[in-house]
């Protein structure tokens, strides 16, 4: 099944837009037919995206900045494990792709602080236990004087099965000739928000 969450109003989309949202969409399918299905490949190796001036191929969430601070630290969740229920889904982020490193640093953060209110337990890409890994890629275009940020998640059981998609767009006011530079940290936590709770509303469903 899968979950479309459009952030944005007004009139439609230009055609431009549309057809960078197509491509990405294409890309990630093809990918998904010639990726290995025994969870050993990585995004990075697996997607090439057409990156936007300023973007990153591949930012691992789970690694560290470059002042030492983890982006989404498992140490957190193992210190409060009191803040999950029974149920709380386990889940890895794999790699963000297309994204710059500070964008994807406050996405991180997001997601981390984001997950244990949604029930949700974010563990480093070595733990085991998992239900699922989620691979996110994005890219970003400046047009008509706003930033729009194109979103995917893909869902992956731990044998590598694709399970559920995920896809929206974060509108932000401002152009910038590396449109990266117009998406704030602010849109990167609504994105986290959303993510986070479409997967938690598809989980429920699948239940």
């Amino acid at each position: 099944m899968q979950t479309q969450r459009t952030v944005a109003t007004g009139r439609n989309a230009p055609a431009r837009l549309a057809a960078l949202a197509t491509l990405l969409v294409l890309t990630l399918a093809a990918a998904a037919c010639t990726t290995p299905d025994d969870g050993s490949n990585t995004v990075e190796n697996a997607l090439s995206v057409e990156s936007t001036p300023g973007a990153a191929v591949a930012v691992d969430p789970n690694a560290a900045t470059t002042t030492g601070e983890a982006l989404i630290s498992g140490s957190e969740t193992a210190a409060a494990p009191q803040a999950f229920a029974a149920n709380a889904a386990r889940v890895h982020f794999a790699p963000i792709v297309g994204a710059p490193v500070d964008r994807v640093a406050a996405l991180s953060r997001r997601l981390s602080a984001s997950g244990a209110r949604n029930n949700i337990s974010i563990l480093p890409s070595a733990s085991s236990g998992v239900d699922h890994e989620i691979r996110g890629y994005f890219s970003a275009l400046s047009e008509n004087g706003q930033t729009t940020v194109i979103h995917v998640w893909d869902v992956f059981t731990p044998s590598g099965q694709r399970v559920h998609r995920i896809q929206g767009q974060e509108l932000v006011p401002g152009t910038n000739a590396d449109p990266w530079q117009a998406v704030p940290a602010s849109a990167m936590e609504r994105i986290a928000d959303t993510m986070l709770s479409d997967y938690n509303a598809w989980r429920g469903r699948a239940a």
